[in-house]
């Protein structure tokens, strides 16, 4: 079977698709990832062939002239500024990538919009849509907390205004300029259509942990939770393991800050506050401060505190004595894999609702990054190394989320949809 996967984003949005690549592969099927050309050397590296989905885009570049990480509004500038400028330029360039590769099954991120429509005008191709995380899936039955001023445990008419004005605002914002696209390419008009592009493919497929959150009645007709996807190498730009272990061996267990691929380019003072409060808890730590960012000024000159570019995180979560992260669904399922109590600083997007499932399972506190400083930070790190509840949970967390490789099962999922 030959697969086509296509997916746009960050590091977040690409690793799980080199991932159900990968296993694609293992399970002897072809599969070629088409994305952003600012990836291609990470997944050439990986032993999967690329495609370029579109023009070269600076990753940096591109989060902070859109204000990708503004708490209010970046998930308008990601969608009007990005997503919605790509639209037709990937239905053409999708279409063009089914007929060369001879792609029986196109699998897609949802907010690649366009790649199911490429697939309607090539005949019927079968499509799957993978959501990285539970909030396009939102469930009546789900405590979904899509905004920064809502509990982390939201009643169920909290809850319900979340999901109302979640859909509204999508709709609102994508459903004209999209449909007058429809038009033009034939197709008849459609409404919600990036929940449709979520929930409505031949197949659609959550790769997080039940853990996190489990099947629902209410889930789309013909899916699947399959659990988290595993990748995490990136050879252009993270520290030798050799520089981590040995760092890692050199003392007591460190605190661990990361940001993700996109955090790093919108930190502000965050890795100032993270040297000071380990400084005032007399811990060790280690920040993973982001390509092409400068480390922070306050540095301890006695190595007590490293700042890297980029680390695997499985090769070092388990490895902290607390996480400190932003929330989002790559990096949270690594911190729930570890084992370790985390943090999580919620900065937009998803990432609200994925921090407030981690305190709700007892595996970590969330203080929005909104609200980060040295004080704070100190506070509730302390909180979280003392309380020996939060490493329980973690602890007793982690085996169940590992058990589960969401990438092999996926591509055994996605095999079954052979075009006929």
């Amino acid at each position: 079977m030959k697969t086509l996967l296509v997916t746009i984003g960050s590091h977040g949005d690409i690793h799980p698709f080199i991932a159900i690549a990968d296993a694609l592969r293992r399970q002897g099927h072809e599969a070629v990832i088409a994305t952003n050309p600012y990836f291609e050397r990470q997944i050439e590296a990986s032993g999967t062939p690329f495609a370029a989905l579109c023009e070269h885009s600076d990753l940096r570049q591109t989060i902070v002239e859109h204000q990708v990480m503004d708490p209010n509004r970046g998930p308008m500038n990601v969608l009007k500024k990005l997503v919605l400028p790509m639209v037709q330029e990937t239905v053409r360039r999708t279409q063009e990538l089914i007929r060369s590769v001879g792609a029986d099954v196109v699998v897609y991120h949802p907010i690649v919009l366009g790649a199911p429509w490429a697939c309607e005008r090539a005949g019927g191709v079968p499509t799957v849509s993978i959501s990285p995380s539970p909030t396009i899936w939102a469930s009546r039955g789900d405590p979904l907390v899509m905004l920064p001023f809502h509990s982390t445990s939201p009643g169920r008419i909290a809850a319900a205004f979340d999901r109302f004005v979640s859909g509204l605002f999508l709709r609102t914002v994508l459903d004209p300029p999209l449909n007058r696209m429809r038009r033009e390419l034939g197709l008849p008009p459609e409404r919600n259509i990036l929940w449709r592009h979520a929930r409505e493919a031949t197949l659609n497929l959550g790769i997080w942990s039940p853990v996190l959150r489990p099947p629902l009645p209410d889930d789309p007709t013909r899916s699947a939770i399959v659990g988290f996807t595993w990748h995490d190498r990136d050879h252009t730009q993270e520290a030798t393991d050799v520089e981590l272990r040995e760092f890692l061996d050199a003392g007591p267990a460190p605190a661990v800050f990361a940001l993700g691929s996109t955090g790093v380019h919108a930190s502000g003072a965050f890795y100032e506050h993270a040297v000071r409060a380990c400084a005032a808890l007399s811990i060790r730590a280690l920040l993973v401060v982001g390509r092409d960012q400068p480390p922070p000024a306050n540095l301890p000159s006695d190595g007590s505190i490293k700042a890297v570019a980029y680390a695997p995180y499985s090769a070092v979560f388990a490895r902290a004595s607390v996480i400190v992260h932003h929330g989002g669904a790559g990096t949270t399922a690594q911190g729930l894999a570890a084992g370790r109590p985390t943090l999580i600083t919620p900065m937009a997007h998803d990432q609200y609702d994925n921090a407030a499932r981690v305190k709700r399972l007892g595996a970590g506190e969330t203080l929005p990054f909104a609200k980060v400083n040295t004080r704070r930070l100190t506070d509730l790190l302390r909180t979280i190394l003392t309380d020996d509840r939060y490493r329980q949970a973690a602890a007793s967390l982690a085996p169940r989320v590992r058990g589960q490789d969401g990438a092999s099962e996926a591509a055994r999922l996605i095999a079954g949809l052979r075009r006929a």
